[in-house]
């Protein structure tokens, strides 16, 4: 015998309403990550300035990892200079940040502050230890009255709003085969030549950047940002991600022996960088735990 009217019309209704309330939850789990949802702005306890994060900064290492037992000492500071972020942005107050370099300098001192703020709290677990990523998106804190993800700021603000590729050399992603914590903050008046400095730094560990005959292994983030490092070439020099590479190579190897340099690039792969193979590596996502250099690979 054939159902009721009613309850197949029931029926449909549910399905509608479930439907209603995963699409529901679908938007607003988008808007949560992308940063589109507001937050409340305390007042100022003080004024806003890099000297607490410049203290919790004393703890990074030349290697670039990380004396967490010092961090932990200093996490009052490292708490502090977060909650600032919670009433100060260029965002909300423009007119405090009134060059780019001003904006940019506090979005990266704001996106690599909150990583290590997240890697204080988890520890000793790391990047690692999040599925699918989700140590950049989980988490929403309150800068300038946005709930902001990692991935949000990144994305959205530091790639979306200055088109400057070697930003993705001074984020600091939590790992120890990643581009490495500063041990001072960014700062407006020198951030060309600290953007250069991560960039060198970069290029110049062999993690990174490393020639075997006519093959140049690079690390994935050169894959996953190729893009943006192929917009940054001058007109004509075509689209081979090494001429960004090639840029900031060392001249030689003094201060860290055993890295490529440009002339090697030059001599393996022709002036125009197209007779080698690239290959993507991938990038070692242990932490940069100054306590564990066993881990390093």
């Amino acid at each position: 015998m054939n159902a009721p009217l009613p309850s197949r019309r029931s029926a449909r209704w549910s399905a509608v309403a479930a439907l209603a309330v995963l699409v529901a939850l679908a938007v607003g789990a988008g808007l949560y990550v992308g940063g589109a949802l507001p937050a409340p702005v305390p007042p100022e306890a003080g004024p806003f300035g890099y000297t607490d994060y410049a203290q919790a900064l004393n703890h990074v290492r030349p290697s670039g990892d990380l004396d967490f037992e010092g961090l932990k000492r200093d996490r009052p500071a490292l708490e502090r200079f977060v909650a600032s972020l919670a009433s100060v942005s260029p965002h909300r107050q423009p007119e405090r940040f009134p060059s780019s370099q001003d904006g940019l300098a506090y979005w990266i001192n704001a996106y690599n502050a909150l990583v290590l703020m997240q890697l204080v709290e988890r520890y000793p677990e790391g990047v690692g230890a999040s599925w699918f990523g989700g140590f950049y998106w989980t988490r929403a804190w309150p800068v300038g009255g946005e709930r902001l993800t990692l991935y949000a700021l990144e994305q959205r603000i530091l790639l979306g709003e200055y088109a400057d590729p070697r930003v993705h050399f001074a984020l600091f992603r939590g790992t120890r085969g990643g581009p490495r914590l500063d041990g001072a903050p960014y700062q407006p008046e020198f951030l060309d030549a600290q953007l250069n400095d991560a960039s060198r730094r970069y290029m110049g560990d062999a993690r990174h950047v490393k020639l075997e005959d006519k093959t140049v292994h690079l690390a994935r983030l050169f894959q996953e940002h190729k893009q943006d490092f192929l917009a940054a070439l001058p007109e004509g020099r075509g689209g081979n991600v090494l001429q960004f590479v090639w840029a900031f190579l060392p001249d030689t190897c003094e201060e860290r022996p055993g890295c490529d340099t440009r002339g090697d690039l030059d001599r393996a792969c022709g002036p125009l960088l197209d007779k080698c193979r690239i290959d993507f590596v991938p990038e070692d996502t242990s932490l940069p735990d100054a306590a564990n250099p066993a881990e390093r690979r």
